[in-house]
Protein backbone atom coordinates (compact mmCIF):
# COMPACT_ATOMS: atom_id res chain seq x y z
CA UNK A 1 0.00 0.00 0.00
CA UNK A 2 1.07 3.47 -0.55
CA UNK A 3 2.48 5.36 2.50
CA UNK A 4 0.48 8.46 3.22
CA UNK A 5 3.69 10.72 4.12
CA UNK A 6 5.50 9.42 -0.06
CA UNK A 7 1.59 11.04 -1.41
CA UNK A 8 1.94 14.32 0.83
CA UNK A 9 5.85 14.98 0.82
CA UNK A 10 7.25 14.65 -2.66
CA UNK A 11 10.80 14.67 -1.31
CA UNK A 12 10.59 12.11 1.30
CA UNK A 13 13.22 9.86 -0.31
CA UNK A 14 15.58 12.67 -0.11
CA UNK A 15 15.07 12.33 3.43
CA UNK A 16 14.48 9.21 4.22
CA UNK A 17 13.35 5.75 2.60
CA UNK A 18 11.59 3.80 5.71
CA UNK A 19 11.81 0.13 5.75
CA UNK A 20 8.47 -1.58 5.24
CA UNK A 21 7.44 -3.43 8.98
CA UNK A 22 3.90 -2.21 9.67
CA UNK A 23 1.15 -4.30 8.54
CA UNK A 24 -1.04 -1.16 7.40
CA UNK A 25 -3.14 0.11 7.65
CA UNK A 26 -3.89 -0.92 11.29
CA UNK A 27 -6.99 -1.81 11.97
CA UNK A 28 -9.75 0.27 14.12
CA UNK A 29 -12.28 -1.32 16.44
CA UNK A 30 -14.80 -0.44 18.63
CA UNK A 31 -15.46 -1.56 22.12
CA UNK A 32 -19.16 -1.23 22.72
CA UNK A 33 -19.39 -2.95 25.94
CA UNK A 34 -16.40 -1.16 27.24
CA UNK A 35 -17.94 2.62 26.37
CA UNK A 36 -21.26 1.56 28.37
CA UNK A 37 -18.98 0.48 31.42
CA UNK A 38 -17.55 3.56 31.61
CA UNK A 39 -19.51 6.00 30.09
CA UNK A 40 -18.50 7.22 26.83
CA UNK A 41 -20.82 7.92 24.00
CA UNK A 42 -18.52 5.70 21.57
CA UNK A 43 -15.12 4.17 22.21
CA UNK A 44 -12.83 2.84 19.29
CA UNK A 45 -9.47 1.57 19.31
CA UNK A 46 -6.24 2.41 17.29
CA UNK A 47 -4.96 -0.94 16.68
CA UNK A 48 -1.46 -0.40 16.61
CA UNK A 49 -0.63 -3.44 19.09
CA UNK A 50 -1.65 -5.22 15.32
CA UNK A 51 1.42 -3.40 13.38
CA UNK A 52 3.24 -6.34 12.95
CA UNK A 53 2.40 -10.14 13.74
CA UNK A 54 5.97 -10.52 15.45
CA UNK A 55 5.98 -7.67 17.68
CA UNK A 56 3.80 -5.07 17.50
CA UNK A 57 3.04 -1.20 19.13
CA UNK A 58 3.71 1.90 17.84
CA UNK A 59 7.47 1.58 18.45
CA UNK A 60 7.55 -0.33 14.91
CA UNK A 61 6.24 2.57 13.26
CA UNK A 62 9.35 4.60 14.83
CA UNK A 63 11.75 1.98 13.48
CA UNK A 64 10.34 2.34 10.01
CA UNK A 65 12.10 5.32 9.58
CA UNK A 66 14.87 4.83 11.75
CA UNK A 67 16.34 1.59 10.41
CA UNK A 68 15.19 3.35 7.21
CA UNK A 69 17.94 5.96 7.85
CA UNK A 70 20.19 3.83 9.12
CA UNK A 71 20.54 2.02 5.92
CA UNK A 72 21.21 5.02 3.90
CA UNK A 73 23.64 6.02 5.82
CA UNK A 74 25.69 2.57 5.86
CA UNK A 75 25.39 1.70 9.54
CA UNK A 76 26.35 -1.53 10.26
CA UNK A 77 24.66 -1.39 14.12
CA UNK A 78 22.20 0.43 15.73
CA UNK A 79 21.95 1.30 19.63
CA UNK A 80 19.27 3.09 21.50
CA UNK A 81 18.22 3.24 25.20
CA UNK A 82 15.52 2.83 27.60
CA UNK A 83 14.75 1.67 31.05
CA UNK A 84 15.10 -2.22 31.63
CA UNK A 85 11.37 -3.20 30.69
CA UNK A 86 11.61 -0.89 27.80
CA UNK A 87 9.33 -1.49 24.60
CA UNK A 88 11.17 0.09 21.94
CA UNK A 89 14.68 -1.58 23.38
CA UNK A 90 12.82 -5.00 22.26
CA UNK A 91 11.62 -3.51 19.17
CA UNK A 92 14.75 -2.20 18.21
CA UNK A 93 16.49 -5.91 18.81
CA UNK A 94 13.92 -7.54 17.03
CA UNK A 95 13.51 -5.33 14.06
CA UNK A 96 16.95 -3.97 14.10
CA UNK A 97 17.89 -7.79 13.41
CA UNK A 98 15.50 -8.76 11.22
CA UNK A 99 16.65 -5.18 9.03
CA UNK A 100 20.27 -6.67 8.94
CA UNK A 101 21.70 -4.34 11.63
CA UNK A 102 23.76 -5.48 14.93
CA UNK A 103 22.00 -4.18 17.91
CA UNK A 104 23.21 -2.46 20.92
CA UNK A 105 21.19 -1.00 24.13
CA UNK A 106 21.94 0.83 27.15
CA UNK A 107 19.25 -0.18 30.03
CA UNK A 108 18.18 2.35 33.10
CA UNK A 109 17.01 1.35 36.29
CA UNK A 110 13.17 1.66 36.90
CA UNK A 111 10.90 -0.06 39.05
CA UNK A 112 9.69 -4.06 38.73
CA UNK A 113 7.69 -4.69 36.50
CA UNK A 114 7.23 -7.88 33.94
CA UNK A 115 8.91 -6.22 30.86
CA UNK A 116 12.10 -6.36 33.21
CA UNK A 117 12.23 -9.80 33.42
CA UNK A 118 10.96 -10.62 29.48
CA UNK A 119 13.70 -8.25 28.59
CA UNK A 120 16.46 -9.44 30.65
CA UNK A 121 15.52 -12.84 28.69
CA UNK A 122 14.74 -11.78 25.16
CA UNK A 123 17.72 -9.54 24.26
CA UNK A 124 20.79 -11.54 24.84
CA UNK A 125 18.39 -14.10 22.58
CA UNK A 126 17.95 -11.96 19.75
CA UNK A 127 21.45 -10.88 19.95
CA UNK A 128 21.48 -7.53 20.95
CA UNK A 129 24.30 -6.03 23.37
CA UNK A 130 23.23 -4.95 26.49
CA UNK A 131 24.84 -2.65 29.36
CA UNK A 132 22.51 -2.38 32.20
CA UNK A 133 23.24 0.01 34.69
CA UNK A 134 22.93 -0.36 38.20
CA UNK A 135 21.78 3.10 39.13
CA UNK A 136 21.35 6.65 37.16
CA UNK A 137 25.06 7.76 38.43
CA UNK A 138 26.53 4.57 36.23
CA UNK A 139 24.40 6.05 33.07
CA UNK A 140 26.54 9.11 31.66
CA UNK A 141 29.82 6.93 31.22
CA UNK A 142 28.08 3.88 29.69
CA UNK A 143 25.93 6.29 27.44
CA UNK A 144 29.17 7.54 25.78
CA UNK A 145 30.79 3.92 25.40
CA UNK A 146 27.19 2.84 24.12
CA UNK A 147 26.95 5.29 21.72
CA UNK A 148 31.10 6.16 20.52
CA UNK A 149 32.39 2.08 20.53
CA UNK A 150 31.97 0.94 17.24
CA UNK A 151 29.53 -2.08 16.15
CA UNK A 152 30.41 -3.56 13.19
CA UNK A 153 33.05 -1.13 11.07
CA UNK A 154 31.61 1.75 12.31
CA UNK A 155 29.87 3.99 14.83
CA UNK A 156 26.29 2.62 15.57
CA UNK A 157 23.41 5.24 14.35
CA UNK A 158 21.14 6.56 17.45
CA UNK A 159 17.58 5.85 18.14
CA UNK A 160 16.78 8.60 20.88
CA UNK A 161 15.24 6.98 23.94
CA UNK A 162 11.50 6.59 23.39
CA UNK A 163 11.78 7.73 19.45
CA UNK A 164 11.77 11.17 20.55
CA UNK A 165 13.01 12.60 17.16
CA UNK A 166 10.98 14.00 14.12
CA UNK A 167 11.48 10.62 12.35
CA UNK A 168 10.24 8.73 15.02
CA UNK A 169 6.96 11.54 14.87
CA UNK A 170 6.76 10.89 11.37
CA UNK A 171 5.92 7.23 11.31
CA UNK A 172 2.86 7.83 14.09
CA UNK A 173 1.64 10.55 11.24
CA UNK A 174 1.13 8.11 8.98
CA UNK A 175 -0.82 6.48 11.33
CA UNK A 176 -3.08 9.04 11.89
CA UNK A 177 -3.24 10.02 8.38
CA UNK A 178 -4.51 6.39 8.26
CA UNK A 179 -7.26 6.80 10.98
CA UNK A 180 -7.85 9.90 8.81
CA UNK A 181 -8.83 7.85 5.68
CA UNK A 182 -11.32 5.25 7.91
CA UNK A 183 -13.39 8.57 8.41
CA UNK A 184 -13.50 10.16 5.48
CA UNK A 185 -14.49 6.84 4.03
CA UNK A 186 -17.06 6.07 6.89
CA UNK A 187 -15.48 3.22 8.40
CA UNK A 188 -15.22 5.22 11.41
CA UNK A 189 -17.21 8.18 12.78
CA UNK A 190 -15.34 11.54 13.42
CA UNK A 191 -14.47 11.22 17.24
CA UNK A 192 -14.39 14.07 19.98
CA UNK A 193 -10.94 13.35 21.51
CA UNK A 194 -8.00 10.90 20.45
CA UNK A 195 -6.31 9.37 24.03
CA UNK A 196 -2.86 8.92 23.67
CA UNK A 197 -0.38 7.37 26.43
CA UNK A 198 2.47 10.25 26.60
CA UNK A 199 6.24 9.27 27.55
CA UNK A 200 8.89 11.25 25.38
CA UNK A 201 6.14 12.91 22.75
CA UNK A 202 6.89 11.48 19.79
CA UNK A 203 3.48 9.66 19.76
CA UNK A 204 1.38 12.24 20.84
CA UNK A 205 3.55 14.89 18.61
CA UNK A 206 2.63 12.19 15.37
CA UNK A 207 -0.91 12.24 16.33
CA UNK A 208 -1.62 15.84 16.42
CA UNK A 209 0.49 17.00 13.32
CA UNK A 210 -0.91 14.04 11.37
CA UNK A 211 -4.58 14.88 12.66
CA UNK A 212 -3.46 18.74 11.85
CA UNK A 213 -2.31 17.63 8.08
CA UNK A 214 -5.98 15.56 7.84
CA UNK A 215 -7.36 19.17 8.81
CA UNK A 216 -9.82 17.06 11.04
CA UNK A 217 -10.80 19.02 14.18
CA UNK A 218 -10.06 16.13 17.12
CA UNK A 219 -8.67 17.50 20.19
CA UNK A 220 -6.21 15.64 21.05
CA UNK A 221 -6.01 13.93 24.92
CA UNK A 222 -2.21 13.46 26.61
CA UNK A 223 -2.10 11.12 29.03
CA UNK A 224 1.07 11.39 31.03
CA UNK A 225 2.68 8.63 31.88
CA UNK A 226 6.70 9.79 32.99
CA UNK A 227 8.45 12.41 35.30
CA UNK A 228 7.27 16.14 34.04
CA UNK A 229 10.95 16.55 33.58
CA UNK A 230 11.03 14.76 30.70
CA UNK A 231 7.88 15.71 29.03
CA UNK A 232 5.02 18.06 28.39
CA UNK A 233 2.88 20.34 26.45
CA UNK A 234 5.26 22.52 25.16
CA UNK A 235 7.95 19.70 24.30
CA UNK A 236 4.88 17.82 22.32
CA UNK A 237 3.65 20.76 20.74
CA UNK A 238 7.45 21.90 19.72
CA UNK A 239 8.36 18.93 18.18
CA UNK A 240 5.58 18.02 16.28
CA UNK A 241 5.88 21.50 14.87
CA UNK A 242 9.91 20.83 14.05
CA UNK A 243 8.74 17.74 12.25
CA UNK A 244 6.42 20.25 10.35
CA UNK A 245 8.92 22.18 9.20
CA UNK A 246 11.37 19.09 8.37
CA UNK A 247 8.37 17.42 5.82
CA UNK A 248 7.90 21.07 4.36
CA UNK A 249 11.55 21.54 3.53
CA UNK A 250 10.80 17.72 1.58
CA UNK A 251 7.77 19.47 -0.11
CA UNK A 252 5.17 19.09 2.02
CA UNK A 253 2.08 21.59 0.99
CA UNK A 254 -0.53 20.45 3.19
CA UNK A 255 -1.84 22.93 5.51
CA UNK A 256 -1.61 22.10 9.19
CA UNK A 257 -4.66 23.02 11.00
CA UNK A 258 -3.81 22.60 14.76
CA UNK A 259 -6.37 21.61 16.83
CA UNK A 260 -7.12 21.21 20.43
CA UNK A 261 -4.61 19.87 22.96
CA UNK A 262 -6.13 18.11 26.75
CA UNK A 263 -2.85 17.64 28.96
CA UNK A 264 -3.80 15.10 31.37
CA UNK A 265 -1.46 14.81 34.66
CA UNK A 266 -3.41 13.14 36.99
CA UNK A 267 -2.80 9.62 36.29
CA UNK A 268 1.28 8.53 36.35
CA UNK A 269 0.84 7.89 40.16
CA UNK A 270 2.85 6.44 41.97
CA UNK A 271 5.88 6.31 39.96
CA UNK A 272 7.20 5.86 36.06
CA UNK A 273 5.86 2.09 35.70
CA UNK A 274 4.14 1.28 39.13
CA UNK A 275 0.67 0.74 38.79
CA UNK A 276 -2.21 1.80 40.95
CA UNK A 277 -5.50 0.54 41.95
CA UNK A 278 -7.33 2.63 39.14
CA UNK A 279 -5.28 1.01 36.58
CA UNK A 280 -5.81 -2.02 37.71
CA UNK A 281 -9.33 -1.56 37.83
CA UNK A 282 -9.23 -0.26 34.09
CA UNK A 283 -6.89 -3.38 33.14
CA UNK A 284 -9.78 -6.06 34.41
CA UNK A 285 -12.42 -4.32 32.55
CA UNK A 286 -10.09 -4.56 29.31
CA UNK A 287 -9.65 -8.07 30.67
CA UNK A 288 -13.30 -8.84 30.75
CA UNK A 289 -14.91 -6.93 28.16
CA UNK A 290 -12.39 -5.96 25.78
CA UNK A 291 -10.50 -7.35 22.74
CA UNK A 292 -6.62 -6.12 23.38
CA UNK A 293 -4.14 -6.11 26.16
CA UNK A 294 -3.00 -3.75 28.36
CA UNK A 295 0.36 -3.28 30.51
CA UNK A 296 0.34 -0.76 33.71
CA UNK A 297 2.98 1.32 32.11
CA UNK A 298 1.46 2.87 29.53
CA UNK A 299 -2.15 1.44 28.37
CA UNK A 300 -4.03 0.51 31.48
CA UNK A 301 -2.29 3.86 33.27
CA UNK A 302 -3.90 6.36 30.32
CA UNK A 303 -7.15 4.14 30.56
CA UNK A 304 -7.36 4.22 34.34
CA UNK A 305 -8.45 8.11 32.80
CA UNK A 306 -11.74 6.52 31.15
CA UNK A 307 -12.26 4.30 33.42
CA UNK A 308 -12.54 7.32 36.32
CA UNK A 309 -15.46 8.29 34.05
CA UNK A 310 -13.25 11.18 32.04
CA UNK A 311 -14.48 12.20 28.76
CA UNK A 312 -18.17 10.94 29.57
CA UNK A 313 -20.23 11.14 26.60
CA UNK A 314 -17.85 11.92 24.37
CA UNK A 315 -16.71 9.74 21.06
CA UNK A 316 -13.16 8.74 21.71
CA UNK A 317 -10.83 7.09 20.34
CA UNK A 318 -7.88 5.28 22.32
CA UNK A 319 -4.51 5.25 20.52
CA UNK A 320 -3.18 1.56 21.31
CA UNK A 321 0.42 1.51 21.66
CA UNK A 322 1.08 -1.99 23.08
CA UNK A 323 2.01 -5.20 21.20
CA UNK A 324 -1.10 -7.66 20.87
CA UNK A 325 1.40 -10.68 21.32
CA UNK A 326 4.37 -11.75 22.83
CA UNK A 327 7.39 -11.97 20.88
CA UNK A 328 8.73 -15.49 20.55
CA UNK A 329 12.85 -15.65 19.75
CA UNK A 330 12.09 -19.12 18.06
CA UNK A 331 9.74 -17.76 15.51
CA UNK A 332 12.18 -14.49 15.14
CA UNK A 333 15.35 -16.35 14.60
CA UNK A 334 13.78 -18.99 11.92
CA UNK A 335 13.89 -16.04 9.82
CA UNK A 336 17.81 -14.94 10.20
CA UNK A 337 20.56 -16.74 8.72
CA UNK A 338 22.90 -19.12 11.38
CA UNK A 339 25.89 -16.77 12.82
CA UNK A 340 24.58 -13.64 11.31
CA UNK A 341 26.00 -11.83 14.11
CA UNK A 342 28.62 -12.73 17.14
CA UNK A 343 26.53 -13.14 20.24
CA UNK A 344 27.60 -10.27 23.02
CA UNK A 345 27.00 -11.05 26.93
CA UNK A 346 24.95 -8.65 29.26
CA UNK A 347 27.03 -6.18 30.79
CA UNK A 348 25.98 -5.80 34.63
CA UNK A 349 27.38 -1.89 35.36
CA UNK A 350 28.02 -2.22 38.74
CA UNK A 351 26.86 0.77 41.57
Amino acid sequence: MTRHLRRIVPGLDGLVRPVNLIARPTPVTEEPELARRWGQASLWIKRDDLSNPIYGGSKVRNLEFFLGQARGAGADGVVTMGPYGSHQVLATAIFGRLAGFRTRALLTPQPDVPENALNRTLLPELGMEVTRCANFAAVPAAFVKARLTPLGRRRPYWIPPGSNHPLGVMGIVEGALEVAEDIRSGRLPMPDDVVVPTGTCATAAGVRLGFALAGLPVRVVAVRMVPMIVTGPGKMRRLAERTDRLLRRHGLNEPARWGELLWVNGHAGPGYGLTNPLAERAGRDVAAHGAFRTETTYTAKTLAMLADGGLGGRRVLFWNTFSAVEPDPARILATIPANQFLFRPTEEVPA
